[in-house]
């Protein structure tokens, strides 16, 4: 890989594509409920949901945390229901006397209602990925003005299952590598793809890895990983390649594993790790962020987040490296939105700004 395209590196998380109207992960918990609320299909899961619901809480105060402390948005339903889901299966269950009575009744027979439950949220994730316009994600095309502007290839690492990046920023003449060679069967994800080529003709300008998964994957008759040329709205809900509602966000096999190495390969490489829309809650992530910041003092962390001034986003600077339990130093917030930063005309310069000096050789 050319050494420049080493120095900054991108993570992307779900508030990136707000603006393009895919909705975060707390919104779609009100959405959840309001889908409960007036959908007669979604009514019978609403007593499950508050039994569920008021569970996450309940554990969260034993542990101390209350109100806007408790984490609850829809991976930890769907990460809660999955394990239900399990019953038998799962390895403490030999440990459990007995279930709440009202959760039994609730959850159905072998907890089918829990498995079902799950599954409409599965559905539902297709639809919420997908915008109605594709042209409210056009700000994703400040990846393309920069990497040009910068002249050396990108690397994007991605929390989304969404296809902004590649719906916008991609075309015939303008290459994000995804580890596919085109569509169906006959082009099989290859880890190699994201491997520098020899001849500089063949390079693509983006490498873009996708690390939750992405919302036009699935596997084939062979179990080979295959993209398709649409937004998966047809890939069976349990068969979508996105990992989403589920515990282990490091999946032992491929792409999912190839991807978490080389983020942490990456973020130890780099000299700025430049983060928008994500609100460090994933903790494998933040583990290697943590590692990389360690490893290197000298190296930056630059957050984009929607603050109102330079006290504001010096004080989630402090939040943003108490949550990860490094020095304040290397962490810098800066003021705006990823639409608002993507659109600056000023963005490569900006970029530079950020990397830190090298240190200096010893002679």
């Amino acid at each position: 890989m050319n050494s420049k395209s080493k120095d900054v590196i991108f993570l992307l998380g779900a508030g990136a594509s707000a603006e393009a109207e895919i909705p975060i992960s707390g919104e779609m918990i009100a959405r959840i409920e309001n889908l409960m609320a007036t959908r007669p299909n979604w009514k019978p899961f609403l007593g499950l949901y508050h039994h569920v619901k008021s569970a996450i809480y309940y554990s969260a105060g034993l542990r101390g945390e209350f109100n806007q402390r408790v984490n609850f948005n829809i991976e930890v339903l769907a990460n809660t229901l999955y394990e239900l889901a399990r019953n038998e299966e799962h390895p403490i269950y030999p440990f459990v006397g007995s279930w709440n009575g009202r959760f039994s009744a609730l959850a159905g027979e072998n907890f089918k209602q829990v498995e079902v439950f799950r599954q409409m949220i599965l559905d539902q994730l297709k639809d919420w990925v997908q915008p109605e316009n594709m042209k409210k994600a056009d700000y994703y095309k400040g990846f393309r003005v920069l990497q040009q502007a910068m002249g050396f290839p990108l690397k994007v690492f991605s929390l989304n299952y969404d296809l902004c990046f590649e719906r916008v920023v991609a075309d015939d003449t303008y290459r994000v590598e995804t580890g596919f060679g085109g569509y169906g069967d006959d082009h099989p994800w290859e880890w190699r793809r994201f491997e520098e080529p020899q001849v500089e003709v063949d390079r693509p300008e983006v490498y873009l890895y996708k690390l939750h998964g992405s919302i036009n994957w699935k596997r084939n008759a062979a179990g080979n990983l295959v993209a398709v040329d649409h937004a998966g709205s047809n890939i069976p809900a349990l068969e979508m390649q996105v990992i989403f509602g589920r515990e282990f966000k490091l999946e032992a096999g491929d792409p999912y594993l190839f991807y978490a190495f080389e983020f942490r390969r990456s973020t130890l490489d780099a000299r700025a790790i430049v983060s928008m829309g994500y609100g460090f809650g994933d903790d494998h992530i933040n583990k290697m962020l943590v590692q990389a910041l360690r490893h290197d003092t000298n190296k930056r962390l630059v957050v984009i987040a929607n603050v109102k001034d330079e006290k504001e986003a010096a004080e989630r600077a402090v939040t943003v490296a108490k949550k990860l339990g490094v020095s304040e130093k290397g962490v810098k917030v800066m003021a705006g939105s990823a639409k608002t930063f993507l659109q600056r005309k000023d963005l490569d310069k900006v970029i530079q700004e950020f990397l830190p000096e090298p240190p200096k050789a010893e002679f």
